[in-house]
This record gives C-alpha cells, sequence and structure tokens, in this order.
C-alpha cells in the first residue's frame, strides 16, 4: 500500500510539474520556476519509492494515466477548458488503471539457490 501512495503522490506532483512549466512562460517567471524544480525533483523521488514495490509497467501506466488525468481536471477546472469528453476519457483511463491494479500479480516468492548436481 505505501508503494501505491508514494505512486498516487508522485502522479499528483507531475500535474504540479506541468502546471508550474505552464505558469514559468518561457522559463521568464522565477516563482514558477522555483516551484516547477522542487515538484519535479518531489515527483521523480516519489516515484523511484513506488518502484521499489510496484512492476515497472504498471506503475508507469498508473502513474501516466493519473497525471494525463490530472491534467485534463485541471484545464477543465482551474483553467476552464473545455472538457465534457474529455471528463469520459478520464473515466476511461482511471478504468484501465483501476484494472492494472487489480490483475497485479504478487511479486515471486525468494527461490533458494538451485542445488548443485555432481557428477
Amino acid at each position: 500500500m505505501r508503494s501505491w501512495t508514494f505512486l498516487l503522490a508522485s502522479s499528483l506532483l507531475q500535474v504540479a510539474w506541468v502546471y508550474a512549466l505552464r505558469e514559468t512562460r518561457g522559463f521568464t517567471r522565477i516563482v514558477p520556476i522555483a516551484v516547477y524544480a522542487l515538484v519535479g525533483l518531489g515527483s521523480t523521488a516519489c516515484l523511484a519509492k513506488a518502484l521499489e514495490g510496484i512492476p515497472m509497467s504498471t506503475a508507469y501506466a498508473v502513474w501516466t494515466g493519473i497525471s494525463v488525468a490530472g491534467s485534463v481536471l485541471v484545464d477543465t477546472f482551474l483553467l476552464r477548458q473545455p472538457g465534457a469528453p474529455r471528463m469520459l476519457c478520464i473515466l476511461l483511463i482511471l478504468a484501465g488503471t483501476t484494472g492494472l491494479k487489480l490483475v497485479e500479480s504478487p511479486p515471486p516468492a525468494e527461490r533458494p539457490e538451485a542445488e548443485r548436481v555432481v557428477r
């Protein structure tokens, strides 16, 4: 569960990272540049921690899905972009990422070293 919490945090920080990038206006505004750097590092650190307990392919798919969905929500509600068709797409993304979580297999058990065959 801890890995999934880090993955969610990383995804949300990624949304903040993209928004901060937009607000830098071509890297001409210092405060958004600082926010951009901080949340970018935070997102990367959280993703690295999440990868300790979640398979890379699953983590990347979920991370991307949540990041895209979050970006669309920011566009729709904060930046007032049209969003009705986008909401359906978000639901499809969330359904897919939930499906990945449901079908995730547990990590392989520790295997004892193979016994040596002596001839």
